[in-house]
């Protein structure tokens, strides 16, 4: 997005390797990644609202999301989408990106069972 600007460190979307795209305000409001990776998942829910019919629900938007970050990053994630929503989640450490376009909000965040599952140590009668 070389041609984005921004404006009170808000970034303003304006298109999308020559593409024309709607004008949407972004924000990423935390994350605990990598600021590169962080910008990637902000950049896939551009491209995917893109593509989105002007009907589109923000189902739509986690699922088709979700179904992304599957493919392409590995690793079971969740995409929560809404204007209004409160959460407490755990998830592995650098995967989490909290942004908002216009007025949605999207929580993205990896997280899955241990590499390898833990040991149960049985009680010996």
């Amino acid at each position: 997005m070389d041609e984005d600007e921004y404006q009170d460190n808000v970034q303003v979307a304006k298109s999308d390797a020559g593409a024309e795209r709607p004008e949407r305000l972004t924000l990423i409001e935390r994350h605990d990644s990598s600021q590169a990776f962080a910008d990637m998942v902000l950049e896939m829910a551009q491209q995917i609202l893109d593509k989105m019919p002007p009907s589109y629900s923000y189902k739509d938007v986690a699922t088709k999301l979700k179904k992304r970050l599957d493919a392409e990053q590995n690793g079971t994630w969740h995409v929560i989408v809404g204007s209004h929503f409160g959460a407490n989640v755990t998830n592995d450490a650098e995967t989490l990106v909290n942004f908002k376009i216009n007025e949605m909000h999207l929580l993205v965040f990896r997280s899955g069972p241990p590499e390898r599952p833990l040991e149960i140590e049985e009680e010996k009668e």
